[in-house]
């Protein structure tokens, strides 16, 4: 029989010989499992791509065109499509600022002949190409009255924005551009089919008891200070159509810096909606002097935070737009507010009335 001292070594031959396998089929399974890497620089050209396709959108929201096609290329570019007319020179300037906020790399090229607007940098990332719009011959027939429900306030979380959503209602997005959250809501409301506005922060009269903002316009301010800040909106809310006015009750009354602020907005492509937080507004007027889409508030539903009396005018709105073939309404994201909307979604449903995105009811 073996020794007690040649059973030990076979065990301790053993045990040895076991671990030495082990660890050359670990080596031989991790290799053979290896996850394939990431090529360098991957996942930049992808992050980049999608802002460059958020900014090309919003350009063409501003120029009035329609996005028909999207697709990767054959190299992992961009190529889109769209039925409109070419973007004035102002707003192709706009966009290659734009690009160069995105990465000092981007080159943007014009090409109104062809009709296309390339955008590269190692290589090239994206092209969107326009086509004529197909004329339809005009169809003059009376529709059912309009009622518009915009909510201000909008940016600061994303709950509440995915709680209008979920109502299913065409409610107006107007979005802080100073919020937390400005540029994701302006992004999910765009792509869930819902109109954004810049929700544009004002001095109010009584500033600064009442403060509208850390980056709001104010009425000391210069031409090219305000130029800078609403710029400075354009780039925080992507999709943006229009914009109403967040307080402002003594900025809305100042005729020369509401003119400034009108002309800003005519230059990219908006419409204005006056928020009329003061009876002596010069908003809307200033707006059609400068040839401006615009519209007056006619209604704020929840300046009483309860369900029955937001519900009560939610239904005064409606009967207002079927009196007089439109009406709009303003109202924030008041949980008590949003509940009143669910409650009545069914009801506007059935009314003789469309409910439609503030555009649809523009003074031209």
């Amino acid at each position: 029989m073996p020794s007690h001292q040649a059973k030990v070594l076979l065990a301790a031959l053993f045990v040895s010989g076991f671990l030495v396998l082990s660890l050359v089929l670990l080596s031989h399974l991790r290799n053979a499992y290896r996850p394939v890497a990431t090529p360098p620089g991957a996942e930049v050209k992808l992050e980049i791509l999608d802002d460059i396709r958020v900014e090309l959108e919003s350009v063409l929201l501003r120029s009035g065109a329609t996005l028909t096609r999207v697709e990767a290329g054959g190299q992992g570019e961009l190529r889109m499509e769209a039925r409109g007319e070419f973007p004035p020179a102002e707003v192709l300037a706009d966009l290659d600022r734009r690009m160069r906020r995105i990465s000092d790399s981007l080159r943007l090229e014009a090409r109104p002949p062809s009709g296309k607007i390339a955008i590269s940098g190692e290589g090239l990332l994206a092209v969107l190409s326009f086509s004529p719009s197909i004329e339809e011959p005009e169809v003059k027939a009376k529709g059912k009255p309009k009622m518009v429900i915009i909510m201000d306030d909008l940016g600061r979380d994303m709950v509440s924005a995915q709680a209008l959503l979920d109502i299913d209602l065409p409610v107006t997005f107007a979005i802080l551009p100073g919020t937390a959250n400005a540029s994701r809501v302006a992004t999910l409301a765009h792509r869930r089919g819902r109109e954004v506005l810049i929700h544009i922060p004002m001095e109010p009269r009584n500033f600064p008891d009442i403060n509208p903002g850390h980056d709001a316009l104010l009425v000391e301010h210069s031409k090219a200070e305000i130029r800078r800040r609403f710029q400075g909106y354009l780039d925080r809310i992507p999709y943006a159509v229009g914009g109403n006015n967040h307080m402002g009750s003594r900025f809305t009354e100042d005729r020369e810096k509401m003119a400034t602020v009108l002309g800003e907005m005519k230059d990219a492509g908006l419409f204005f909606v006056d928020s009329l937080t003061t009876g002596r507004s010069v908003g809307f007027e200033e707006a059609r002097k400068a040839g401006l889409p615009a519209v007056v508030r006619d209604v704020f539903l929840d300046n009483v935070q309860d369900v029955e009396l937001i519900s009560v005018e939610i239904r005064r709105l409606a009967a207002l737009a079927a009196r007089q073939g439109y009406a709009v309404g303003i109202c924030h994201p008041y949980p008590q507010t949003l509940e009143a909307l669910r409650r009545a979604s069914d009801f506007l449903r059935e009314q003789e009335i469309d409910m439609v995105p503030a555009s649809q009811v523009l003074i031209r």
